[in-house]
């Protein structure tokens, strides 16, 4: 008797601890319609998945159509870098959700380095961003931050001329 007294006292605690009114997500105090879609989606650190998860065509598609304002974009920083004289080749998008980013570009110079510039949506996402991208463990990278974009440089092959490259590279970034 003393079990089932426990078990259904136990039930109608779990049944009422969640309320309306506490469930997750859910913003109940909000006017129907008080934020756009777009709105919601300017605000998300990542772009909105595609209609496909598994496209991954369709989630570069989204994420390109998803870029941020105000923050160095990927292009420009990657033109920066030909310009004070750094070679890129292999230049090309890749995700940017893993890393909490909007849009990610990436590319290699020589064939020591491997970069990526990611954008996103303010300083403090790109933060959090770096803080998950660290916590992969590869070895011979380091991340630095420009606003709301991200350099990451990875050493493929580490060499003094490697790491001259590098610094070159974090330098012109700064300067940006």
């Amino acid at each position: 008797m003393n079990k089932l007294f426990l078990l259904c006292t136990a039930g109608l605690i779990g049944l009422t601890g969640c309320s309306k009114s506490s469930a997750v997500g859910l913003d109940r105090d909000k006017p129907k319609g008080a934020s756009s879609a777009n709105e919601l989606s300017a605000r998300h650190p990542t772009a909105p998945n595609a209609q496909n998860p598994r496209d991954i065509a369709a989630l570069f598609q989204v994420e390109a159509s998803n870029r941020p304002t105000g923050t160095l974009r990927a292009e420009d920083v990657l033109e920066a870098f030909r310009r004070s004289g750094i070679e890129l080749h292999e230049e090309r998008q890749h995700l940017a959700r893993p890393y909490g980013a909007r849009y990610c570009r990436g590319a290699k110079s020589g064939a020591g380095l491997a970069l990526s510039v990611c954008e996103y949506i303010d300083a403090s996402a790109a933060q959090s961003g770096a803080e998950v991208s660290r916590k992969i463990p590869l070895a011979h990278r380091e991340i630095r931050l420009n606003r709301a974009t991200s350099l990451t440089v990875r050493h493929i092959d580490k060499t003094p001329a490697s790491d001259a490259l590098a610094q070159r590279l974090f330098e012109t970034f700064a300067k940006l």
